[in-house]
């Protein structure tokens, strides 16, 4: 395939690149990972580690 076959896509809500598709392809509101199914950053449960 061709560099100029693809086109780059990128997350809807934080705009991160995700990854590239055929140019002719249809990508409705693409999402990455993190935004499509979100995870608690084990920074944010520091405070509760420490006390408990």
């Amino acid at each position: 395939m061709n560099i100029y076959d693809t086109k780059s896509i990128s997350c809807v809500s934080c705009g991160q690149v995700i990854g590239e598709v055929d140019y002719d392809a249809e990508i409705i509101r693409p999402k990455c990972g993190q935004c499509s199914n979100p995870t608690p950053h084990f920074k944010d449960k520091m405070p509760y580690l420490i006390s408990h």
